[in-house]
């Protein structure tokens, strides 16, 4: 397979413009979504595992069971932590403007509703994945 890109004149190019002014924006800063929607998701990834402890915990699973949630936990707080570290710069996410304005992405422009059918099917196919698991575990 060739290469598609053309080395020399990518190296020809001029450099990105390094002395830009930085604007601050917190929205940037907190992934474009709104909070709740990554609590969404966060909540439906601890109802995964909360099922799954109800249909396959016991005392030899403990020690898995919370090393899952604190590494859950941890993937979700770090981003959090991350969105708090500039200073109160600009406006914080509103719901309201969320639902009104959607959401920006690579592919183009997203309502509220399809922007929140892409990011929280997942953790819904995974709580129903569970559900599926648990009634077949109690129904053996």
């Amino acid at each position: 397979m060739h290469a598609l890109h053309d080395h020399k004149a990518f190296a020809a190019a001029e450099p990105l413009d390094q002395h830009a002014e930085f604007m601050p924006n917190r929205t940037g800063r907190v992934f474009d979504l709104h909070p709740a929607i990554h609590v969404a998701v966060f909540g439906g990834f601890f109802a995964y595992l909360g099922i799954m402890w109800a249909a396959f915990g016991n005392a030899e699973l403990a020690i898995p069971f919370v090393i899952f949630a604190v590494f859950l936990a941890g993937s979700f707080i770090t981003p959090a932590m991350w969105a708090r570290v500039s200073p109160n710069i600009g406006p914080k996410a509103d719901w309201s403007k969320f639902l009104r304005d959607g959401f920006d992405c690579e592919t183009g422009h997203l309502t509220a509703r399809a922007t929140m059918a892409q990011v929280l099917i997942m953790p819904a196919m995974l709580i129903l994945w569970g559900l599926a698991i648990a009634l077949i575990r109690a129904s053996v």
